[in-house]
């Protein structure tokens, strides 16, 4: 935020606010912010309005849209997607009395946006938020720091999901087929819960998620899709393999699966936002391990009750 921002009293003539302009030398003039006389915002003229208006023209009667008014203790990011939305070249500040404070230039608000989508890219990527210029490289130490600890939460993930595979031994030896669709059925449900995470995040950037609500939504979408797409793969083992128990196996794991997916990947970035971590940080290897001890964890249970 800057403070030296061009402000002028709606009653003046738009001779005397540039004159004021003139004098100032505001660090950012992407619209002249309109104050009454206790210096509550009231509206903004936008510069190119002010340029070609008469001198003896009143600034009240040359309003452009009300601004976006946002306030020093909200969450930057949601800003600048406010921002963006509306199209808006910048952001007035106000406090609690809708006092001008200063405003937020859309320079600012850019390099903001970006930075926070470079850090949900590595974070997904499962690498450390910190980052080098495109044009330098980290050196082989820090990048080996940055990386590590999410692998080794994978490794550690793994080692959790193989404890609980080898607890339905006996479930696998009946039927060895089963392990061939373990990576079918993990890959379904990182897919539906990166879905999930995904939109979630993108959300929680705009402000704040009902949590029941997201819930609720995204639990019958879960069931949704998770009984489209079991049946399907029900139906398709059915014709090409004939055993009608693999495949109402595979097809209600496929469906419970979707539905802990979705459910599981609103409750870990709500839970990382209650917190006050960053939500993004759950959209990473950490929702991608649980979800995999999960989804083995529910196949083989409902594999070991119906063989």
């Amino acid at each position: 935020m800057t403070r030296a921002v061009p402000r002028a009293n709606r009653a003046d003539t738009v001779g005397a606010a540039l004159a004021a302009l003139r004098r100032s030398r505001p660090e950012e003039a992407g619209h002249l912010y309109l104050v009454d006389d206790q210096s509550r915002l009231v509206g903004q003229v936008p510069i190119e309005a002010l340029i070609l208006a008469e001198p003896e023209d009143r600034l009240d009667g040359l309003r452009g849209d009300p601004p976006v008014e946002v306030h020093p203790e909200d969450n930057a990011e949601s800003v600048a997607l406010t921002a963006v939305e509306r199209h808006d070249a910048d952001v007035a500040v106000v406090d609690a009395q809708r006092r001008l404070v200063g405003a937020i230039p859309i320079g600012h608000l850019l390099a903001q946006l970006h930075e926070e989508h470079v850090d949900d890219l590595l974070r997904l990527a499962g690498v450390g938020p910190a980052h080098p210029l495109p044009t330098e490289q980290d050196g082989l130490a820090e990048s080996f720091k940055a990386r590590m600890p999410w692998l080794l939460m994978g490794l550690v993930g793994g080692w959790l999901a193989a404890g609980v595979a080898s607890l339905f031994e006996a479930a696998l030896e009946r039927e060895i087929v089963l392990a061939f669709f373990l990576p079918l059925v993990v890959y379904m449900a990182d897919a539906v819960g990166t879905q999930t995470e995904t939109v979630l995040v993108r959300a929680l950037a705009y402000g704040k998620v009902s949590l029941g609500a997201q819930l609720l939504r995204e639990g019958l979408l879960g069931l949704l899709i998770g009984g489209a797409i079991g049946g399907m793969a029900a139906a398709g083992l059915l014709i090409f393999d004939g055993r009608g128990v693999l495949a109402a196996v595979v097809g209600l794991t496929l469906a419970v699966t979707a539905l802990v997916a979705t459910l599981m990947a609103s409750l870990l970035p709500l839970g990382f936002v209650r917190m006050g971590a960053d939500p993004a940080l759950a959209s990473g290897p950490i929702a991608t391990v649980l979800q995999d001890i999960l989804s083995v964890a529910v196949y083989l249970s409902i594999a070991t009750a119906l063989l």
